[in-house]
């Protein structure tokens, strides 16, 4: 009776850099990635709300073998509930010494409400990295003053007077 072959899981990637950006442009001549617009908090003026886009950037290292990608959103808040998750391409890394730059777009954000929520980087379905995005309420504005009653003026409403230059 034989076996199973051994099959060895791709070693779990070092994360060196995990964020959260308005958009990730690359150079077509260099191959560069200028992440533009990094942020940590997003405010809505009603809840539920949707963020319209933004992009998640991960820079890895220490990885060899096929690795299929997944990134979730969760709430924090909500008892660790699973909002939303995209699947960016899979990638083969040919070995360890080599760095490696993924980058995904995320349209149509939910947001249910105000709280903590997480982006979780997983790697062949094991969590490699996380990184916290806080959810505000956009202050209300302050409503107008009332205007004064007829026949009274507020200090600083008078016409100042005009100087007349002596020669």
């Amino acid at each position: 009776m034989g076996y199973p072959p051994l099959v060895s899981k791709p070693p779990l990637p070092v994360i060196k850099a995990f964020l959260v950006c308005d958009k990730v442009i690359q150079d077509a001549q260099s191959g560069k990635k200028s992440l533009i617009g990094l942020f940590h908090e997003i405010k809505g003026s009603t809840f539920p709300t949707v963020h319209p886009e933004l992009w998640i950037y991960a820079n890895l290292t220490d990885a060899r073998g096929h690795y299929v990608f997944e990134i979730r959103f969760v709430n924090l808040t909500d008892d660790g509930r699973i909002v939303g998750n995209s699947q960016p391409s899979p990638i083969t890394i040919p070995g360890p010494l080599q760095t490696t730059e993924l980058s995904a777009q995320l349209r149509h954000v939910a947001l249910p409400g105000p709280g903590t929520y997480e982006f979780q980087l997983i790697a062949n379905g094991e969590l490699a990295a996380t990184k916290d995005i806080r959810v505000g309420r956009v202050p209300s504005p302050a409503p107008p003053a009332p205007p004064a009653p007829p026949g009274t003026e507020a200090i600083g409403d008078e016409a100042p007077e005009e100087l007349e230059d002596e020669d």
